[in-house]
This record gives structure tokens, C-alpha cells and sequence, in this order.
């Protein structure tokens, strides 16, 4: 009877184990999808898994000052990530890195105050031929495969009219389903800088498991108790 309940308990606790563990199978390709929005990058991840890659962005690409609400972000200076999360087992937690190009430093590659949007879908159906802006912080009128989830700005702010101080990294995480998500990188420097010219960025996406209730931890913590419990009474 003690054999018989370890075993259940070991097989449960593999179960478990299973459930997070990772695959690493990220690819990304340069450019991406090029009918509809044009995609510099298309980032493809299963679960657990981790992409990083570079390009460049116009100083203001993310949010010109001198933009009106609704198309502060410049369509043809930013960076534009057809992103592929539709192999993922479930929901996965999506964390974001985009900061300062890592190459080696120079004047006018290493001045990026980074920021970036992200959107569910993706635009392969409308051109973005004559689109030449596009809206940072929410759905964009002539992108209609696309549905606005979220923002980071900087120190620019969603307007690109702010002053003050900014970062040289900036990041977010987010639980998303398995599905097809657009980002969008950028620069946005303080309104004081005058910034122009084209400056290297550095993206890091990495997916893994979303965050369990604390009952699901007392699921697993119970889970071990009783493999303990059992073998004691084997043992005895």
C-alpha cells in the first residue's frame, strides 16, 4: 500500500514538473512579414523561451512632439515586430526588454531613450504605404488587424512633449494568450534634447510560466508532503 501511494505521489509531481518546463525554440528573421504594415522582424516562441536582437529607430519615432493625438509615432522610423506566440501550451507570461543598442559606442548609435507599444494581431492586409504615422497609445485608424494592449514610455512621455529625466532600458511583462501580437520599438527622448538621426536599440522577449494562485502552490507543496509521508511509512 506504501509502494503504491509513493508512486501515485512521484507520478503527480511529474506531472507538475512537466507542466513548467521549458523549450526553447525561438527563431527570429529579418526582415518579417512585408504585406500589409511592414514587419522589420517576425519573432517566433513556444514556451519558456527567450529572443534577442537589435536594429535602430529614428530619435523621435515613437512620439514626435509635433504629431497630432492619435499619430504621435512615426510608421517608417520605428521598428515593427511581427510576433508569433500561437505554439504556446496556454497562457504565458510575455516580459519585454528594450533598451540602449549594445554594440560598441559612438555618437549618435548609443543616445537611445527607448520606448514601445503593443498590440494583438497582425497587419498584413492594409499598407502602411501612405500611413506614415501611427497612434502610440491606442488602436491605430488604418491598422484595423490590430488591437492596442499596452505602452511604455519614456521620458519624452506618450505626447513626446515631457522634460526631465530618462532611461537608457525600459520593460514590462504581461500574461497573453497564445495568438499573433505586434510590438512596436521606438525612441523618445525628453522634449529638451532636440534629438534627430537614427540611434541602435536592443530587444529582449522572453516567455515562461504565468505566476499560480498560492492554492496551486499548496497543491504542489502537498504534493511532496505526501511523498515524504509516504516513504516514512515504507520505511517503517
Amino acid at each position: 500500500m506504501a509502494k503504491y501511494t509513493v508512486s501515485l505521489a512521484v507520478a503527480a509531481l511529474g506531472l507538475w514538473l512537466a507542466a513548467t518546463a521549458p523549450s526553447h525554440a525561438s527563431t527570429v528573421t529579418q526582415p518579417g512579414p512585408q504585406t500589409g504594415l511592414t514587419y522589420e522582424s517576425q519573432v517566433v516562441m513556444g514556451d519558456g523561451d527567450l529572443a534577442h536582437y537589435h536594429g535602430s529607430v529614428g530619435a523621435k519615432s515613437w512620439a514626435e512632439p509635433g504629431q497630432a493625438a492619435g499619430s504621435k509615432g512615426w510608421t517608417h522610423t520605428s521598428h515593427w515586430t511581427a510576433l508569433d506566440l500561437t505554439g504556446l501550451s496556454g497562457s504565458t507570461l510575455l516580459t519585454v526588454i528594450l533598451e540602449r543598442g549594445d554594440g560598441p559606442p559612438n555618437p549618435t548609435s548609443n543616445n537611445l531613450f527607448p520606448a514601445f507599444s503593443i498590440f494583438s494581431g497582425w497587419e498584413t492586409v492594409n499598407p502602411d504605404t501612405n500611413n506614415h504615422t501611427f497612434n502610440n497609445t491606442g488602436n491605430i485608424s488604418w491598422a484595423t488587424n490590430l488591437t492596442y494592449i499596452d505602452h511604455v514610455a519614456n521620458i519624452g512621455g506618450p505626447n513626446g512633449t515631457d522634460s526631465g529625466t530618462g532611461v537608457d532600458s525600459v520593460s514590462k511583462q504581461w500574461v497573453l494568450a497564445p495568438g499573433l501580437y505586434t510590438l512596436n520599438y521606438g525612441g523618445n527622448p525628453s522634449f529638451a534634447l532636440g534629438q534627430s538621426g537614427f540611434h541602435d536599440f536592443s530587444a529582449t522577449l522572453g516567455t515562461s510560466p504565468v505566476p499560480v494562485p498560492a492554492a496551486v502552490w499548496l497543491f504542489g507543496s502537498g504534493i511532496a508532503a505526501l511523498v515524504g509521508l509516504a516513504r516514512r511509512r515504507m520505511n517503517a
